[in-house]
């Protein structure tokens, strides 16, 4: 064989390769994540979680008097959700649910939930008595 053919990659250049490979995996994912959180589709339910807690309490015992519904909220606040959309997504759920039960609405209940209009007062005013 002759000497100026060589059937070894020189040992400086691996360990090139594989830091060239590992960068290009790394900015893969990380780019990924960037595209994912951006693209995370907006809530279905935008508000503060105790403002939907109010309404659907309200509309569960049929008042407006935030007094008289201060037990529900309590109970209901101590449910635990991944975050804030998850939580007043289920209390929309609920609400549309009850109302197309109770034939105040009509639709389905994932209808109701892509509705942005479909809110109790609370949350449209921004809070109770605001």
């Amino acid at each position: 064989m002759s000497s100026w053919i060589s059937t070894k990659r020189p040992a400086s250049r691996e360990p090139a390769l594989c830091r060239c490979r590992i960068g290009a995996t790394l900015m893969t994912a990380l780019t990924v994540a960037a595209l994912s959180a951006d693209a995370a589709p907006p809530c279905l339910a935008e508000g503060e979680p105790i403002q939907w807690i109010a309404d659907y309490c309200m509309l569960t015992m049929e008042t407006d008097d935030e007094i008289a519904v201060s037990g529900c909220i309590e109970a209901q606040a101590k449910i635990r959700f991944r975050n804030a959309c998850a939580s007043n997504t289920h209390f929309k759920k609920r609400m549309c649910e009850r109302m197309i039960r109770n034939g105040t609405r009509t639709g389905t209940p994932q209808q109701c939930l892509n509705d942005p209009g479909f809110k109790g007062r609370t949350v449209a005013a921004g809070g109770v008595g605001a």
